[in-house]
């Protein structure tokens, strides 16, 4: 009976890989046509060797097989179409059982300038195409980035793409994967219709029992080359066929909450605790703490500079300046202070995700706002000891805002910080920014003789400020 039970393991895996999810991927143009059809064709087809087998495609500009009796052969439908398709009132009866019965259906880019006199087919496809004010390259920020169909994708990057807007466009229909950074494009370019700054560029969402994708991309050639829309697109098929998992439930709707800033929730992030007044300083790496400061998602940038100042869909601003963001979640988010702020200016912290805006945090800048990170070194008299700290006020040579500190030449603080160890100076030999990262200091110095062995605090201070108390054991 073992001999028989494996035989049929086997047997059922054999099965398993011989019954690829079948996708028929229809580029019919009933209106203007792509010249990136053909290499779309050669990427659909190429997805089948890097998906180990798990799908087939067939690429067809035959409408007469969108049939009741042909689409049974298939799992998922993939449009790059135009126009007015023509698609008698039985086929798109069939087309919307197939997917509100359990199998699925994608787009790109054009298929949302597709079918404009059948509404159900705008309401299945999430949008309809309003016009394409920007053919440039532009910053896209993955605004979900743990949704299976943006596995491996690291936000946020650039690419050279004509843009979509979308009319009849509802987050509270779908669930929005990525958008544009809107920093990167001039709102006020002849032809931009929607004035809410929302541009979608990848949505999904369900369709009864089925599975809906769409993705804005895809008008030039080098984009259908891209290996990072390639990635998208395998992603999004596997997902559409259910072999990967994941949720199409809206979360940035209009019944959505607006993200809140704890009282006193905006910190030093060397120390995570509230100045008095909320005292920031240029430069500094702040920690807001709050609620719903996301849409649901968490994010690190990675380590990878410069620092991104849309992330997850969410922005922290300061007087209305983006900041560059470490990591977002939906509790915490770490960002950066720009090194052109001015001691004495008044600020106030937004956080904004997708249509909402928190309320303003008040904050004051002051030249300095030191708070000690981490000390690593050996506890004892006359040996080395590296202070990482933030908020130690201006360097030279300047740094730049979200962008990591070089390793030559190294920027050294302007004031120079006064550090003690169990209540003595401590002798310090280099004080500055650490090289590879942004807004992060770092002070060597020598831990001075006759401190006792045991605890003792360490304190930075820097422009009359003084940081958090640290505790570090001395050794004999």
């Amino acid at each position: 009976m073992r001999v028989v039970g494996l035989l049929w393991a086997l047997f059922s895996v054999v099965l398993a890989q011989a019954a690829p999810k079948r996708v028929l991927y229809v580029t019919h143009s009933a209106g203007f046509r792509h010249d990136s059809i053909p290499v779309s064709r050669q990427v659909m087809e190429s997805l089948v060797t890097r998906s180990s087998g798990q799908l087939e495609v067939v690429s067809t500009e035959d409408l007469s097989l969108l049939t009741v009796e042909n689409l049974r052969n298939f799992d998922v439908v993939f449009f790059f179409t135009s126009g007015e398709l023509a698609l008698n009132d039985q086929q798109k009866r069939d087309f919307l059982a197939f997917v509100r019965e359990g199998k699925a259906f994608g787009g790109v880019h054009s298929a949302t300038d597709t079918l404009y006199g059948w509404p159900e087919y705008g309401e299945l496809i999430g949008a309809y195409f309003d016009g394409h004010p920007w053919a440039q390259e532009v910053a896209i920020d993955v605004e979900d980035p743990a949704h299976p169909t943006m596995a491996n994708v690291f936000p946020p990057f650039r690419i050279t793409e004509e843009i979509y807007q979308f009319r009849d466009f509802s987050r509270d229909r779908v669930r929005v994967l990525m958008t544009l950074d809107t920093a990167t494009v001039d709102l006020n370019a002849p032809g931009v219709n929607r004035t809410d700054g929302d541009f979608a560029l990848a949505w999904c969402r369900n369709h009864g029992q089925g599975r809906v994708f769409y993705t804005a991309l895809g008008h030039f050639d080098e984009t259908w080359r891209d290996a990072r829309f390639q990635n998208i697109l395998l992603n999004a098929l596997l997902w559409l066929a259910g072999v990967r998992p994941g949720d199409a439930t809206p979360r940035s709707g209009t019944g959505s909450p607006s993200p809140a800033i704890d009282r006193g929730g905006v910190v030093n992030a060397g120390s995570f605790l509230p100045a008095p007044n909320n005292t920031l300083a240029p430069g500094l790496v702040i920690a807001i703490f709050g609620a719903a400061l996301t849409s649901g998602a968490t994010w690190s940038n990675g380590g990878l500079y410069p620092l991104p100042r849309k992330m997850a869909g969410t922005q922290v601003l300061v007087n209305g300046v983006p900041l560059p963001l470490y990591f977002v979640s939906p509790r915490q988010i770490n960002a950066q202070l720009p090194w052109e702020m001015q001691s004495g200016q008044s600020g106030e912290v937004v956080v904004r995700t997708p249509n909402r805006s928190s309320a303003p945090e008040p904050a004051r800048i002051e030249a300095t706002a030191p708070g000690i990170l981490a000390i690593v070194g050996i506890r004892r008299e006359g040996m080395p000891v590296t202070i990482y700290g933030t908020g130690l006020g201006p360097v030279m040579p300047p740094a730049i805002t979200g962008a990591a500190a070089p390793l030559s030449p190294l920027s050294t603080t302007v004031l120079e910080p006064l550090l003690t160890i169990g209540g003595v100076r401590a002798m310090l030999t280099f004080s500055g920014l650490a090289p590879l990262f942004a807004g992060l200091y770092q002070i060597n110095a020598v831990v001075p003789a006759g401190i006792p062995a045991g605890p003792a605090d360490v304190v930075l201070e820097a422009g009359g400020r003084r940081s958090n108390v640290v505790s570090w054991a001395i050794d004999r």
